[in-house]
């Protein structure tokens, strides 16, 4: 069965180098951070290619997520084994602060193809509430899944051949399904104090 991952957003703080964010906020917010939460295929000339490391680190994860998800070759390659095509990788250097020398080269990943998977009739842990315009918004809250056991629930027929996946908006940044390969693959090659949290889903048949 495959596994909830989430994240502390907090493992490889950088600061962005190229000035990215800095003077069209509101445009990258529409045009860059909403449509990667939602799983929409990005133009690459949209993403960030290159920051500094706010702390100093001898190791970097092969998986990890400060708004989105980033990884190593190591993930990258395993991904697209898994899943060719699928998703798409954005490559992206860490420089070592305040020298600028190449720490790292590593690929932000944007994740496509969205599924809504998640049973919610069925699932223990969701938070349900409505938002601004009445609409109603699911998340998964990973404090529910640690103090209470709780469970995720999954619609096993809407997940046949997937290892990587996000849902539209419910479950928000830092978070996503993985498959059991995959969750072999990250654990296996994690040899950093990673912040990944794993919680095991169930599946219904409905």
């Amino acid at each position: 069965m495959p596994y909830f991952m989430t994240t502390s957003f907090k493992s490889i703080p950088a600061i962005d180098e190229d000035k990215h964010w800095d003077e069209k906020w509101g445009s990258v917010v529409r045009n860059f951070m909403e449509p990667i939460d939602r799983g929409v295929k990005i133009d690459p000339d949209l993403f960030p290619s290159s920051g500094f490391l706010e702390q100093k680190t001898s190791v970097i994860p092969n998986l990890f997520s400060i708004q989105f998800w980033y990884c190593t070759d190591v993930i990258k390659h395993a991904i697209e084994r898994l899943e060719p095509g699928r998703h798409y990788f954005h490559p992206y250097v860490l420089r070592d602060a305040p020298e600028g020398k190449e720490f790292a080269q590593i690929y932000i990943i944007n994740i496509v193809d969205p599924i809504d998977a998640v049973d919610v009739e069925r699932s223990e842990n969701l938070d349900i509430r409505k938002n601004l315009s009445g609409k109603k918004v699911t998340t998964v809250n990973s404090i529910y899944l640690s103090s209470d056991k709780r469970e995720i629930a999954l619609h096993e027929d809407r997940i046949q051949g997937r290892h990587l996946w996000i849902g539209p908006g419910a479950y928000g940044p830092g978070n996503a399904f993985v498959s059991d390969e995959l969750h072999d693959v990250i654990v296996t090659h994690d040899v950093s104090p990673s912040p990944l949290q794993f919680y095991r889903t169930k599946h219904t048949l409905h």
